[in-house]
């Protein structure tokens, strides 16, 4: 039992200088010991940009109008009391080759921007031959 005892003394004693103790050279004597302290990290202030100053661009009108206007023109029984009807020959030639175009069934475009454009959409009934048509302008 001797043995034992005095080989697990050596064991220890080997052991103990390896891990060594904290706080102690190899030497013996005390180590200093450091301790962990936090510096604030000083940050940079942002300085600010100056904005350009926009200059000025000469204006440009976009027009989203991209397909021209339809005629239509279709009879109609009933007109309201306060609708406007315009006779036929009350219509100037261009508008009356317009007419007769589009109640024979041809398509008849309509620049947006023009006169005939302005003229059936705000005049919509004809009365011509006895009866009475509605212009109705399509647009895309």
């Amino acid at each position: 039992m001797h043995l034992r005892k005095a080989l697990l003394v050596a064991l220890l004693v080997s052991f103990a200088g390896c891990s060594g103790v904290p706080g102690l050279s190899d030497n013996g004597t005390p180590t200093p010991t450091q301790t962990a302290t936090s510096t604030p990290t000083p940050t940079a202030t942002p300085t600010p940009t100056p904005t350009p100053t926009p200059t000025a661009t000469p204006t440009e009108t976009i027009s989203y109008i991209d397909c021209p206007g339809v005629l239509s023109i279709d009879s109609v029984e009933n007109v309201t009391d306060d609708a406007t009807v315009i006779p036929y020959a009350n219509l100037s030639a261009e508008r009356q080759s317009e007419f007769d175009a589009a109640v024979g069934g041809q398509s008849v475009e309509l620049d947006q921007q023009g006169d005939g454009y302005d003229f059936w959409v705000g005049r919509p009934y004809v009365r011509y031959n006895g009866s009475v048509y509605r212009a109705t302008v399509a647009i895309c």
